[in-house]
């Protein structure tokens, strides 16, 4: 049965993500710095949006959060590509950051 939960972050990530698949492409540091400062708004959109999610409840836990992050690591759509995995990972720790306890 699917969490209607992970369904959201997952939605929320997934521009990003795809996004990020072009950096799989890039060969220097400074196209990568290009790449990353042209996609910066993006970004920082999806990263709010994952703050804003609904498992914000104030009696929220680590193990809570931790059982999410697993799931939306074990989504369908990100199943095919460690590296989609790897994007939506570093994404919710770096939305999720201090929250809760969250430490990544």
């Amino acid at each position: 049965m699917s969490n209607p939960l992970v369904e959201e972050i997952v939605a929320r990530a997934l521009p990003l993500i795809h996004v990020e698949r072009e950096a799989e492409q890039l060969d220097t540091q400074e196209a990568y710095d290009a790449f990353r400062a042209r996609h910066a708004e993006l970004n920082r959109q999806v990263i709010n949006q994952l703050r804003a999610c609904g498992w914000m409840r104030d009696d929220a836990t680590t193990e809570d959060m931790s059982e999410i992050y697993y799931a939306v690591l074990r989504h369908p759509a990100l199943e095919g590509s460690a590296s989609d995995r790897a994007v939506a990972g570093s994404l919710l720790n770096e939305a999720w950051k201090g929250v809760h306890g969250w430490a990544g």
